[in-house]
């Protein structure tokens, strides 16, 4: 029998990235290896299904971080040697792939390094300019080193035509589309209570800090944010006085499936997202999600039919229309498309397209 190893970058948060591996190692019975693994804000080890490597310990300095990690893949994973299939999950971990000169590499690609790629102009601007000239010289080395890996795949799987189209225009390279899976047994509708649910990671690019000037607007309308993330203080401090807004951090899988069985609606709205999960988690509950009609949204929400989707340069009165809009007896009529959507993402169908590139 082939001996699978998925190789993921790290197990930082409970993202969906993570999830997803988890996902394919148990329908694959694969083995994991990742840099480093945050028992505390991401998943837990016991819930893979087979043997766990760990490189070592988390580095919090963010430069330092990028090159240990391509030191330990590149220099610490002699075990390659002792699996038939290696799938790589993420960006840093393909310095490994040097280890494995005879086997088959299979990629399965998030997106290709986003300060690199698509949103390094983005990334240019946020920069104090004595910055600059080091980040520009920081992407070069990212871009030497990723487009190095990535030519020593056999084969590379985008998660969406959004990323299959950025592989193709950044690195030239052909790719296979595969939707990442949605556990549609974990999320079900439980009821509708009187509130409306983020539970994207608390970064930059996801924009939560939009979502709650929104709400800060209407105040008769309620919103729970259940996750964390480098920007969990500013937005602790943004919600001082809003007592209709209320930031829980992290949760346990069973409070997340709890909130958004009974959610009115989920809001996701980051910034040029890969493709994002958590609408279709959202929809598995039958509920609808207020978007943003750009990048992988604009392959899983379905305007006024499974959510709705603000404007890819939308404004803050944008996003209280459409909360305004999606109330809780539209949300409620949307539940059947909803659920439908989900079901063209299950686990089962996933593991199944993944086996038969293999």
């Amino acid at each position: 029998m082939s001996k699978i190893l998925i190789i993921h970058d790290r197990f930082k948060f409970r993202g969906g990235a993570e999830r997803l591996v988890l996902i394919m190692a148990r329908g694959l019975n694969a083995d994991i290896a990742t840099e480093y693994w945050n028992e505390e804000e991401s998943f837990r080890k016991s819930e893979a299904p087979a043997k766990v490597i760990v490189l070592g310990k988390q580095i919090r300095h963010a430069g330092l971080s990028y090159f240990s990690a391509q030191g330990r893949f590149f220099w610490k994973t002699k075990f390659l040697k002792d699996y038939d299939t290696i799938i790589f999950s993420g960006n840093n971990c393909l310095s490994a792939a040097w280890r494995a000169p005879e086997k088959k590499k299979v990629m399965y690609c998030h997106t290709p390094v986003r300060y690199a790629y698509d949103l390094k102009d983005h990334y240019y601007r946020s920069k104090v300019w004595w910055k600059k000239p080091m980040f520009i010289f920081f992407v070069f080395i990212a871009r030497i080193i990723y487009q190095w890996g990535i030519k020593k795949m056999d084969k590379v799987i985008a998660n969406s035509l959004n990323v299959q189209a950025r592989l193709s225009r950044f690195c030239g390279i052909d790719s296979y589309v595969i939707y990442p899976p949605i556990d549609d047994k974990k999320f079900k509708w439980l009821g509708q209570d009187n509130f409306y649910l983020s539970f994207a990671r608390l970064d930059e690019l996801k924009r939560v800090d939009d979502v709650i000037r929104a709400f800060k607007k209407l105040p008769q309308k309620n919103l729970i944010i259940a996750s964390g993330g480098p920007e969990y203080d500013k937005l602790k401090k943004m919600i001082v006085r809003h007592k209709n807004i209320e930031l829980l951090g992290f949760v346990s899988d069973e409070k997340l499936a709890n909130l958004v069985g009974n959610c009115i609606a989920s809001i996701y709205i980051p910034l040029h997202e890969d493709f994002g999960m958590s609408p279709l988690e959202a929809a598995a509950a039958g509920k609808p999600t207020i978007g943003v009609d750009e990048g992988g949204l604009k392959e899983t929400i379905t305007h006024k039919v499974t959510g709705y989707l603000v404007p890819s340069v939308y404004s803050n009165n944008d996003l209280v229309e459409a909360i305004n809009w999606l109330d809780p007896a539209k949300a409620s009529g949307m539940n059947g498309d909803c659920k439908r959507q989900a079901e063209k993402f299950s686990k089962e169908k996933f593991v199944s397209e993944i086996e038969k590139v293999l």
